[in-house]
């Protein structure tokens, strides 16, 4: 099936006049007749769902601990962790019943004991602390994540012990970085075993993940049969395999296909606030963007507003600081901001205080002999990324900087050689409700995702009292002063959060997409057709 899937997509891309490239969260994506494939899993009696996404499918490996595998397993219905979030982003019993300590340094787990995983083996605490110390060794984003000094297993009761107190573990446990699998067993090129509802069958990186129902799931029989979850090339072709029925369903869409789908009553608009926030970060290893004065000077040329009106469609909100209003750290509110408003001509003038003036009359400004000349890049399957980037090249050229626009199929081996200055970026910021996630990974001085190399002595000594820190109050206190130093810095510029937007067939049930943006397919997911 999955071979034979390659066809039909890539040729309603071409039709569509435009196949793009993927990003680190995809590559060259394509299905075939999924209708046809369909009637013959009705003759079948089997119930098959496809879904597509432009870059929610990306799995690079069939290893959960590699890089954020985990997270792509998990939409897929895969894996699982111990504690699950719940609407509220609150921590809530999964494959954990319990979770205790006195010190918040020792923490005691207390395992479901009706768990397997999907070769039938018993899900046990020795198995999950084999699981848990292989991803820690292979991932280097779990060590910032989570301190731990050991662990130990008795029973069904998992014992972590921390280097320092975390009062927040029990979130940290529902990033799918700490996803629970058979580490003895799997293999990750042919067999993975979780314990989620569903098991992969076939899998082709970039392109196609098929999986199949486990029949011995521990909360109950899933209500499909198999699931084909695709990667499509571009906006318009996963616009066109919804509308004609190849894919159920269409995840993580750009916000220019709402107004397709808001008025058709045979399709739900699924649009949900998460903590998904657009930004740049700016290289500070280049010379031009070690100053300070010129990342000020590209965060003012921003025009917030009329970016998440026109080129998202109203599915964003503008953001002068770091975290959204809905978080009780996030908003503008107490913060001092140097920068908010959309103010070029401020931003012309700040240069031009810094030295910066058009010498030669090129319209292009320099200093000391060098022009300011800029590398920005972004990647393809975020439509919308690569507009912001078009819209600054335009408002910065106004004011005398040149701003070169790569929109690359990923990002990763060009930030990885330092290969320029600015980046347009997307992610979640807080998906587990722990701000200390955010700021482990991109603020803190070596943080595994400080593609910046951005460094600050006095935020890391935050961050790390942040960790040790009970009271919420004083919590909140912390990271508002760690977003006050990194506005006060301009390390990085958040312009908008965004919505999730899924839209789906009106004969999908038992859906909702998630504030977490987490989760997708369940063991209750279902097709009525």
């Amino acid at each position: 099936m999955l071979k034979k899937n390659v066809k039909k997509l890539l040729a309603l891309g071409l039709a569509a006049g435009m196949v793009l490239g993927m990003t680190a969260c995809g590559g060259e994506k394509a299905a075939e007749d999924t209708t046809a494939a369909q009637t013959e899993a009705a003759e079948d009696g089997k119930k098959v769902m496809n879904i597509g996404s432009m870059g929610y499918f990306a799995a690079e490996t069939m290893d959960p601990a590699n890089g954020w595998d985990a997270w792509y397993m998990m939409y897929d219905g895969t894996t699982e962790t111990l504690f699950k979030l719940d609407e509220n982003i609150t921590p809530t019993e999964n494959l954990a019943v319990s979770c205790e300590s006195d010190d918040y340094i020792n923490w005691t787990v207390t395992l479901r004991d009706d768990v397997t995983f999907q070769n039938g083996e018993k899900m046990t605490a020795e198995a999950v602390k084999k699981c848990f110390e292989r991803t820690y060794e292979v991932n280097d984003r779990a060590k910032g994540q989570i301190a731990i000094d050991t662990l130990e297993a008795d029973g069904q009761k998992l014992i972590f012990h921390l280097q320092h107190e975390s009062v927040n573990l029990l979130n940290d446990l529902c990033d799918p970085l700490w996803s629970v699998y058979d580490s003895e067993n799997s293999n990750y090129t042919d067999t993975l075993y979780c314990t989620g509802p569903y098991i992969i069958r076939e899998f082709e990186p970039y392109v196609e993940t098929v999986v199949e129902k486990y029949e011995g799931y521990w909360g109950g029989e899933p209500k499909l049969d198999e699931v084909h979850l695709i990667t499509i090339s571009d906006t318009e072709a996963i616009t066109m395999a919804l509308q004609n029925g190849e894919i159920d369903m269409g995840v993580a869409m750009a916000t220019s296909t709402v107004p397709v789908f808001e008025n058709d009553e045979n399709f739900v608009v699924d649009a949900v606030t998460t903590t998904r926030a657009n930004r740049l970060y700016y290289n500070m290893d280049r010379e031009m963007m070690s100053d300070p004065v010129i990342r000020q000077a590209i965060e003012m040329c921003l025009d917030r507003d009329g970016i998440a009106a026109g080129i998202y469609n109203n599915m964003a909100t503008p953001c002068w600081a770091i975290y959204p209003d809905m978080l009780p750290y996030g908003g503008t509110e107490g913060l001092t901001l140097s920068v908010d408003k959309y103010d070029p001509e401020g931003a012309a003038a700040l240069l031009a205080a810094d030295g910066w003036k058009d010498s030669d009359g090129d319209g292009i400004l320099d200093k000391d002999g060098k022009a300011l000349e800029l590398k920005g890049i972004t990647f393809a399957s975020r439509k919308e990324l690569g507009q912001v980037l078009e819209l600054l090249q335009s408002e910065l050229a106004a004011i005398g900087v040149k701003l070169n626009v790569e929109v690359l199929e990923s990002t990763n081996d060009v930030v990885a050689a330092g290969d320029y200055d600015l980046d347009c970026e997307t992610g979640v910021q807080s998906p587990t409700g722990n701000a200390q996630y955010f700021i482990n990974l991109m603020l803190v001085t070596g943080g595994s995702s400080n593609s910046s190399h951005y460094s600050n002595p006095e935020l890391d000594t935050l961050a790390a009292e942040l960790e040790k820190t009970v009271d919420t109050d004083k919590r909140t206190e912390l990271v508002r002063q760690m977003v006050q130093m990194t506005l006060d810095d301009h390390a990085m510029t958040v312009f908008n959060h965004q919505k999730m937007i899924n839209i789906y067939s009106k004969n999908v049930v038992n859906y909702h997409t998630h504030p977490s943006e987490y989760y997708l397919l369940d063991v209750n997911t279902d097709l009525v057709r």
